[in-house]
């Protein structure tokens, strides 16, 4: 499979326990320290979606729920030589809740772990300085989550966010976040020259910090002028989306031959941060690349569904040729980007495996979404006995070899080609949720599956 190979025997790491195992939906994070690879995970992610009714009362597929729900969050490790199984080094207690480690760094040789506890105002964050014993760091960072740190200059930065919708940018800095907490970075300022938006993406580059933030009216991109953040000292290097306000999040970007690689997304594939307007019609990802100069171009992207006007650059034609999603429209994040060994990998969210496992709630999807349900009775009785449990599977077989995410690479950023259509051969395997590359150069691959629980597979330079 593109020369990566699976290092997790079992799902969801937990051999002992196949019901706690599958309940690891995503490898949410890595980070290394040592000889050792460590993952963060998330906790039934659709399930918890679900059953809190976000869209309404969906039927949740018998395939998406635990024996016994438990959401505590876990932290994994795996030898990098392949020694040692993998073991599990970290339990969340059950209060606060925590479903899972969204982002994991190694800083100044400590693990720093940021949860996300939608119940608690304030970001919990671990730290642990030989991988088995973790401590959670005082709490003084108001927010739900973080999905970036990033280390610029021998300062760690990270940005802090809401649990749902869109706030002011929250960014922090620490020389120690254990004995010296966090350091707000003072934003609030003249609004043209501040990020703005939820702050979803880090990255320290060509002598800049560059924050990535999340807006209604399209994801923005910005930089600092000089070395470190001062407030109405920054660049808006990409805004209102780069020509489509559908592209609300900036979710991934790496540097590769000097162009800053970015991917957006929208959240759930069909939930807006736009407060007015939160359930919109789904469409594919982007690609945009920034050169040094600030200059961006668009990469992946065909006609915007929602066009702006951006005054940092113009959207024109994109390089690759390929559309948004390259050209599949359930590819709706571009989830991760990194660069590898001369090369450009990005890997997808995809909802198409979604599809099949509720064609047979289709009547029942009609019946809560359908205000004058009643007089469609007949029409109903009439779909269930067609839309049967049986048809998944056969849609399912249908579609064994575009059912799942996608993983593709690039050699030179414009011409792409993919490594996998299906999930690498899962088609559970609806999401590339982490790309990591170790000290010593291997690619590690996380998966996001929350029918069987997470893989994880690796990929050693050539």
């Amino acid at each position: 499979m593109g020369g990566f190979r699976k290092i997790t025997p079992v799902r969801g790491f937990d051999s002992a326990n196949r019901d706690n195992a599958k309940q690891n939906n995503y490898a949410w994070s890595m980070a290394e320290l040592g000889e050792y690879l460590y993952v963060g995970t998330a906790r039934n992610i659709p399930y918890s979606i679900l059953s809190n009714q976000i869209f309404g009362d969906i039927p949740i597929p018998e395939i998406l729920i635990p024996q016994n729900p438990d959401f505590a969050g876990e932290i994994w490790r795996y030898k990098k030589d392949g020694s040692e199984s993998w073991q599990r080094v970290y339990k969340a207690p059950q209060d606060p809740m925590n479903i899972g480690f969204r982002f994991m760094v190694n800083y100044n040789n400590a693990l720093y772990a940021g949860a996300l506890t939608p119940l608690s105002p304030n970001v919990i964050i671990l730290k642990s300085t030989d991988g088995l014993t973790w401590n959670t760091l005082p709490q003084s960072v108001q927010g739900f989550s973080t999905r970036y740190m990033v280390e610029h200059n021998g300062v760690l930065y990270m940005g802090a966010l809401p649990l749902m919708g869109v706030a002011a940018a929250a960014l922090f800095s620490s020389t120690d976040p254990e004995n010296n907490g966090w350091t707000q970075i003072d934003l609030n300022g003249d609004p043209d020259k501040n990020p703005r938006g939820n702050v979803d993406v880090l990255l320290s580059f060509n002598g800049h910090l560059y924050v990535g933030t999340a807006l209604p009216t399209g994801f923005e991109l910005w930089r600092t002028n000089g070395a470190t953040p001062q407030k109405d000292d920054w660049v808006l290097v990409v805004d209102k989306g780069a020509g489509d306000a559908r592209n609300e999040h900036p979710w991934s970007l790496d540097v590769f031959n000097d162009y800053i690689y970015i991917g957006t997304a929208i959240e759930v594939g069909i939930r807006s941060i736009n407060p007015d307007d939160p359930i919109v019609p789904p469409k594919g990802f982007d690609v945009i690349r920034v050169s040094k100069d600030d200059r961006w171009e668009l990469v992946i992207g065909g006609k915007p569904v929602v066009p702006t006007q951006p005054i940092t650059g113009v959207r024109g034609q994109a390089l690759s040729g390929f559309p948004s999603g390259f050209g599949d429209i359930t590819n709706g994040y571009c989830w991760q980007i990194q660069a590898f060994n001369g090369e450009l990998y990005l890997g997808t969210w995809s909802w198409n495996d979604l599809i099949p496992i509720y064609v047979p709630y289709f009547p029942a999807l009609l019946d809560e979404l359908l205000p004058q349900v009643g007089s469609l009775s007949p029409f109903l009785d009439f779909l269930s006995s067609v839309f049967n449990p049986g048809i998944t599977e056969l849609l399912y077989t249908l579609g064994a070899r575009r059912i799942g995410c996608d993983l593709w690479k690039t050699r030179d950023g414009v011409h792409w080609v993919p490594v996998s259509l299906n999930g690498l051969c899962n088609r559970y395997n609806y999401g590339i949720r982490t790309l990591f590359v170790s000290s010593e150069g291997t690619l590690y691959l996380g998966t996001a599956n929350p029918f069987q629980g997470c893989e994880v597979w690796e990929k050693r330079a050539d």
